[in-house]
């Protein structure tokens, strides 16, 4: 039996969210061998990371507070067992709630177990007023990208449009149930080259937004942090990291340039976990976390 966490974010029980939440619920249940659980994250009590880097340190990477997102927490337990996630979510601020954010800061354990990669996910942003309901959506998107999820779909909802909204979210429900159906019979993990390509398609791509990052938004070597990191880096291993990222960074240029961008997200792949790598000897593992890099943390791949 696959299991689907139906996550809402709001505060109203009843709301507008809610109601579009119940549609995809609807759909999802409606899957042969789907047990879904309506899960409000207001009904538990948990706060932010406080850095520790616990779960950085100890294997196998759980939390150490002690409440409900902890490594006995009752929220905790429910995430770790799930096959599938419906995020519902009010639109605050022009994205996602302060809620929706505490929630999926808190899953940051897993990014050291790896536990959650591959992990079928669904968002839902529900607005009114001015909208934004796409911007906060391409926020979930990205959050999920950041957590290897495998993104099945969004639904950015105003309630100009909101009966036609309650009739795509069970169809997005439906779709999301399937994928857990699949998961259930073994999780596929989403290897970062595989990953980058993926979400060219999706809400949030990854391709332009962290090319931006890399080259202090010039997309040129000659300005990047890869660049900086020549000048400044002291230790052997992180040159040699660095190194191998400009080399993958200048790749990735080059097929950005012309525009071929399936090639360019592999090569940025690449890049990025090299230049992660690079960051993490350099200053986190012998001054601040104190330990290597956890194995699936952004393996890096073979050359």
């Amino acid at each position: 039996m696959a299991y689907v966490l139906a996550l809402l974010a709001s505060g109203r029980r009843k709301g507008y969210t809610a109601s579009v939440l119940q549609a995809a619920i609807k759909g999802a249940e409606s899957v042969q061998g789907v047990e879904v659980e309506l899960v409000r994250l207001h009904k538990y009590k948990f706060g932010p990371c406080t850095s520790c880097f616990n779960c950085i340190r100890n294997d196998p990477h759980e939390c150490t507070l002690p409440d409900d997102m902890g490594e006995e927490g009752a929220l905790m337990a429910k995430v770790k067992r799930a096959n599938g996630w419906i995020l519902a979510d009010p639109v605050h601020y022009w994205g996602p709630s302060a809620q929706c954010h505490l929630f999926f800061e808190r899953c940051y354990p897993f990014l050291w177990s790896g536990d959650l990669e591959g992990m079928p996910f669904a968002s839902i942003c529900c607005a009114s007023n001015q909208g934004m309901q796409r911007l906060a959506n391409a926020n979930l998107c990205k959050w999920a990208f950041t957590k290897g999820f495998r993104y099945i779909g969004g639904l950015p909802v105003h309630m100009a449009f909101i009966e036609r909204a309650r009739v795509e979210a069970e169809n997005l429900g439906r779709k999301l149930a399937e994928a857990a159906i699949i998961d259930v019979r073994g999780r596929q993990k989403f290897p970062d080259q595989e990953r980058y390509v993926d979400y060219l398609s999706k809400p949030w791509r990854v391709l332009e937004p962290y090319l931006e990052n890399l080259t202090n938004g010039t997309m040129a070597y000659e300005s990047s942090l890869i660049a900086e990191g020549f000048a400044s880096f002291k230790r052997k291993e992180a040159i040699e990291l660095l190194e191998k990222s400009r080399k993958y960074l200048e790749q990735t240029l080059e097929f950005y340039n012309n525009s071929k961008e399936e090639e360019a997200c592999s090569m940025l792949a690449q890049a990025s976990a090299m230049w992660t790598h690079a960051t993490w000897k350099e200053f986190l593992e012998e001054d601040v976390i104190k330990t290597s890099v956890p194995d699936a943390y952004r393996p890096i791949a073979e050359e």
